[in-house]
């Protein structure tokens, strides 16, 4: 008898301590959180980051690794206010960028180092964008090209975008991921053509010519049967890394062979990064990619 009472003693004890502990804990833990997003917000507020500062710096997140040559790093804040001035400007979406919850998740223990990082460099280029005759520019931007970043008006003749030119990239051509290779079976292949190009009625793969290409390699024409479209749709209808492919059919299977990684206009990261690491400063990086632009003040703070 006398056990039996000491465990119901001890179960009124043990709920006792529950109910009386467990309120402390959540209300300690919800301070916590607020102390946390307290002294984040007095940092921000201590360093000056506005909202659009705040802005560009997710964008510079989502955009580039923090432990990116610093000039690297500067070279994309001016691109990422470029860009996000430019739709401002023009009333189209904003860029978007990572808010402070995805940050601390992908950073883990290292937001608060990252995130300082990424605050300085979009401080020492605080109101700096790129300009062509006055008028903010398309700061295109890529992980790599295939080896030369492409002239945008070998696409598009009616741009007006002379700054975007094919430039020598040749050190991307050993770049982790420069190289790709996929395969597909046949049928699967066509099917994924009659669906994108359901007017194209491609039944094998002498159907699907590739007709031209640019002067960095990328595709800009491809017959599909009766239709044809240009190498960015073709890209995107196969999920391909980068319009620079070729087509091959390899033991009764398609392969796609593709070189790059992204539209291969403007910017190429990594040749940003190595160019960086070799003393280019970002003001150089940016000359070299966006030839004949300047680096002024933004429009709107003048």
């Amino acid at each position: 008898m006398r056990k039996k009472g000491k465990k119901k003693i001890d179960k009124l004890l043990t709920l006792l301590i529950i109910v009386l502990f467990v309120p402390v804990f959540i209300v300690s833990i919800g301070r916590r959180v607020q102390l946390e997003e307290l002294l984040y917000g007095a940092a921000q507020a201590a360093a000056g980051e506005d909202e659009t500062t705040q802005q560009i710096i997710g964008i510079v997140a989502k955009e580039i690794s923090p432990s990116a040559n610093v000039e690297a790093i500067l070279a994309q804040c001016v691109i990422a206010r470029t860009n996000l001035c430019d739709a401002r400007a023009r009333g189209l979406a904003e860029p978007e960028g990572l808010d402070r919850k995805e940050m601390q998740n992908l950073w883990g223990d290292h937001f608060q180092e990252y995130y300082d990082h990424l605050a300085e460099c979009v401080r020492q280029t605080e109101d700096e964008v790129l300009l062509w005759e006055g008028d903010y520019i398309y700061a295109a931007y890529h992980a790599v090209s295939a080896g030369s970043t492409r002239g945008m008006e070998e696409l598009y003749p009616d741009a007006d975008m002379p700054y975007l030119q094919a430039k020598p990239c040749e050190e991307d051509a050993v770049a982790e991921k420069y190289l790709t290779v996929s395969y597909w079976e046949m049928d699967e292949f066509l099917r994924l053509c009659s669906e994108h190009f359901p007017e194209s009625a491609a039944a094998d793969l002498s159907d699907i010519v590739i007709e031209t290409r640019d002067t960095a390699g990328y595709v800009t024409a491809v017959k599909i049967g009766e239709t044809g479209c240009d190498g960015e749709q073709f890209r995107a209808a196969f999920g391909l890394p980068s319009a620079c492919f070729a087509l091959a059919e390899v033991d009764g299977r398609m392969r796609i062979v593709t070189k790059g990684l992204g539209h291969g206009f403007g910017l190429s990261q990594n040749t940003a990064e190595i160019m960086a690491e070799n003393g280019s400063g970002y003001r150089e990086i940016l000359a070299y990619f966006f030839p004949g632009t300047e680096i002024s003040r933004d429009l709107q703070e003048k």
